[in-house]
This record gives structure tokens, C-alpha cells and sequence, in this order.
């Protein structure tokens, strides 16, 4: 049996904590009382995949280290290097922590305070000051090497695989449809294994919008990561859209399997009903709706990858057909109903409806994708026609 060996990558970010470990280490020696060690895992600790991420991990370090310096320091100060004193002190740090939620910091507090109270060979002042400077030295040369050498750039990184998705993803509605049709369960099993494919697509998706997202929660995030706020809440209602889909897709396609294994029922009961031509109408029209929808997802997510307002009136145009044809998948619907209502059987009748609700879902959830994708263009071109000189008269 041979063992097989993955290739090794040497990453951006494996390269960047590298020499921001190395130069912290040599920069906090030239600094009294610091300590490289700690300024070197403070680098690494803050090279993230996020700029932001990176400072708040490093601050939120910082800030235990001075809140369990300075709750340290008062316990040496009254009870010296006390061993039983140092427990009762680690006891109340953690209740401390627990109550103001900073749980994460919890553990370095303690050895903040153990460090402190269990040697007094040292002045304990001078070794917090050596702690804190030696963290935020940390903190400032990873964060300048995170923006120096091969700054995170998610943004762009997110907008390519969109796309990338975009181009796969609406074809799983034709399927799931004709799946339908045709009562084609290996079709919709295909379809499940897509979708199941795409899942993973989906989650890279959602970490690089996660990244992005966290430049907004600081005001100084903002400048570190060049956010778009517009771009984000647009970013993020495309993810809430493919949620959406991926759900109605999957519908479908299982609707899909019970279809078949109800007609392979009705054929072993000799009890199969000739398809209707009004059933037949109402399907095609139901396919037509599917292949719409399709385009105009790629044209709306286009516009989101891009920001190309060339496919505005492609977009506009399509969805204008998608209301029509909506309208009238609901009036063959009704009429396959009318005629037929003596013959019947329930599961065709409910399953239809079940189709044609997700479809009608996803249009929805599209049309409003559509409306936020183009409300960011008109504003441009507004502001643009505002600072024109008509606009100014």
C-alpha cells in the first residue's frame, strides 16, 4: 500500500506570520524589560485572514494583560508571593472574566496573575510594563506585515467564486424541474448530488463574507479592510438568496423522487391515468418559468460579481417575462383543475402546487435580489446627475 502525500503550499499567511514573529522578536530587544517571546507570539497570533480580526485578537490580548497585570499586582502588593493567596486570586480572576464575558482571555489572565505572585525575585511592575510593551509590539508589526506583504484581499477573492458558483448553480433549476416532468428519479438524484457538491461552495462563500463582515464592526475596521458597506448588505442577501434556492432546489428534486415512485405504484395497479394535454401545457409553461429564472439568477449575480450595469436591461426584460409567466403557470394551473377535477388524484394535484410555490419562492427571493442589486446603480447615477451642472440648477 503506498502512502500518498499531500502537496505543500507555503501560503501568503504562512509566510507573513513568519517574519512577523522574527521581527518582533528582534525589535522587543532592543526595548527595557520586554519579553521577545511574548511580542513573538503576539505576531502570531494576530496574522488572520482578517486585517480587523488580527488587531482585535491583538487588543483584546493587550487588554487582559493589563486588567490581570494590574489585579495581580494589587494582590502582590498586600499578600507578597503568597502561594495560597496566588490561588484565591486566580479563583477570583476567573469569576472576574466569567461575568464580563471575556472568556477567551481567561487562561492568559491566570498566568498573568501565577506569574506575578509566584516569583518576588522580580519587580512585578516592571515585568507587566515588559508584557504589555512587548504585546503591542506584537500587535503593530503583524498588523504591518498583514497590510505589507500580501494584504488579505476578500473582497475580490468573494466576488470571483460568486461567480464561479454562478455559472453551475441555476442549471440545477432546469433540472429540478424536468426531474419533475419526466418523473426522472435519477435526474433528481443527480441534482441532490449537486447541490450536495455546491454545499461546500456555498460554506467558502460564507467564511470570506465573514471576513469581510468583521471590518465592519470597528470603526478603524472599515479603513483596514476597504469595505463597501453597500457592497456588504448586497453580498449578504445574495448568501440569504442562495439559502433560499438551494432549499427550493432540494424540494423539488425529493418532490421529483416521490413522483416516480407514485407512478411505478399506479403501474404496478394497473391504475396509471393518461397524462392530460392541459397537464402537459401547464408543465411546459412550469420548465419555461424554471429556464427564466435560471438566466436572470446568472444575470443578477453577474451584476453583483461585476458590477457591470450593462446587464441592467437584460435583467429588467427578464424579470418582467418571469411576472407574466408567472401569472400564467397560475392560469393553467387553475384550468388543468377545472378540466380535470372528477379525475384527479391528490398527490399529482398537491405535488404540482408544491412546484409552483417553489418556483414562485425563488422569484421572489430573486426579485428582490434583483431590486437590491440596482438600487446601488441608481444611487450612482443620481449622485452623478447631482453633481452635474443641471443638477445643480
Amino acid at each position: 500500500m503506498k502512502l500518498k502525500l499531500k502537496p505543500f503550499f507555503l501560503g501568503p499567511r504562512i509566510i507573513k506570520t513568519g517574519v512577523a514573529a522574527t521581527l518582533s522578536v528582534f525589535l522587543s530587544r532592543f526595548l527595557p524589560y520586554s519579553l521577545p517571546l511574548l511580542a513573538g507570539t503576539a505576531a502570531v497570533i494576530c496574522i488572520q485572514p482578517s486585517i480587523t480580526v488580527g488587531v482585535q485578537k491583538g487588543l483584546e490580548r493587550a487588554k487582559t494583560t493589563i486588567v490581570a497585570g494590574l489585579f495581580g499586582l494589587a494582590f502582590y502588593y498586600f499578600f507578597g508571593a503568597n502561594l495560597p493567596v496566588m490561588g484565591l486570586a486566580v479563583i477570583a480572576l476567573i469569576v472576574i472574566f466569567h461575568k464580563l464575558g471575556w472568556e477567551e482571555g481567561i487562561v492568559l489572565a491566570s498566568l498573568t496573575v501565577i506569574a506575578i505572585m509566584s516569583d518576588d525575585s522580580r519587580d512585578p511592575f516592571l515585568y507587566i510594563l515588559g508584557r504589555v510593551t512587548s504585546t503591542l509590539i506584537g500587535i503593530a508589526v503583524a498588523t504591518l506585515t498583514n497590510i505589507v506583504v500580501v494584504r488579505p484581499r476578500h473582497e475580490p477573492v468573494f466576488r470571483r467564486e460568486l461567480k464561479e458558483l454562478t455559472n453551475i448553480f441555476p442549471e440545477l433549476y432546469v433540472k429540478a424541474v424536468e426531474a419533475f416532468a419526466e418523473s426522472n428519479s435519477d435526474l433528481a438524484a443527480e441534482v441532490l448530488q449537486g447541490l450536495q457538491k455546491h454545499a461546500k461552495d456555498i460554506k467558502n462563500l460564507n467564511v470570506e463574507l465573514d471576513y469581510l463582515k468583521a471590518g465592519t464592526e470597528s470603526r478603524y475596521g472599515i479603513y483596514l479592510e476597504g469595505v463597501d458597506l453597500q457592497a456588504l448588505v448586497l453580498y449578504e442577501r445574495s448568501m440569504q438568496f442562495l439559502d433560499v434556492v438551494t432549499a427550493k432546489i432540494r424540494d423539488i428534486a425529493e418532490v421529483a423522487v416521490m413522483r416516480r415512485q407514485h407512478k411505478d405504484r399506479m403501474l404496478q395497479q394497473e391504475n396509471m391515468k393518461k397524462r392530460s394535454v392541459e397537464f402537459a401545457k401547464l408543465l411546459e409553461a412550469v420548465q419555461e418559468m424554471a429556464e427564466k429564472l435560471a438566466r436572470l439568477h446568472k444575470n443578477v449575480f453577474l451584476l453583483v460579481a461585476e458590477k457591470e450595469d450593462s446587464l441592467l436591461p437584460d435583467i429588467g426584460r427578464q424579470a418582467d417575462e418571469i411576472k407574466h409567466l408567472k401569472e400564467e403557470v397560475r392560469e393553467k394551473l387553475r384550468y388543468w383543475q377545472v378540466e380535470h377535477i372528477l379525475d384527479l388524484d391528490i398527490f399529482s394535484l398537491m405535488t404540482t402546487h408544491r412546484i409552483v410555490f417553489d418556483l414562485e419562492e425563488i422569484a421572489s427571493a430573486l426579485r428582490k435580489l434583483t431590486a437590491a442589486s440596482i438600487a446601488p446603480i441608481d444611487d450612482g447615477r443620481k449622485n452623478k446627475e447631482d453633481r452635474s451642472p443641471a443638477g445643480i440648477t
